[in-house]
């Protein structure tokens, strides 16, 4: 079996990058908000305005879940590459000390 710890960091900068994009979101959904009156003076206004904040808040939370989402997946895929490489090295070790060892027994 074959694991590119390489190719799974990189996968994890993009989805660091992913968060950075949805926490860019946020900030721009949430840098105004949407009263009922800035789509008129009656009643049918005032309800779309308040559904449309509605929108708002949810898009902005769903974004910030996003974000915390990627931002953990890029973080247990650092976490997972690592163990790789830390395993690689600890087989790379056992390996030549076998090496070692029956090369040792077949000298004289």
């Amino acid at each position: 079996m074959q694991v590119h710890t390489g190719q799974m960091r990189t996968g994890a900068q993009h989805s660091y990058t992913a968060a950075g994009f949805a926490d860019e979101g946020v900030t721009a959904l949430t840098r105004s908000s949407v009263t009922g009156r800035m789509f008129g003076d009656f009643a049918d206004a005032e309800a779309f305005g308040q559904s449309m904040a509605g929108a708002q808040t949810q898009h902005s939370r769903r974004l910030r879940g996003h974000e915390r989402r990627l931002g953990v997946l890029g973080d247990k895929t650092h976490v997972i590459a690592s163990s790789f490489d830390e395993m690689e090295q600890r087989n790379r070790a056992a390996l030549e000390q076998v090496r070692s060892q029956l090369w040792s027994n077949t000298q004289p």
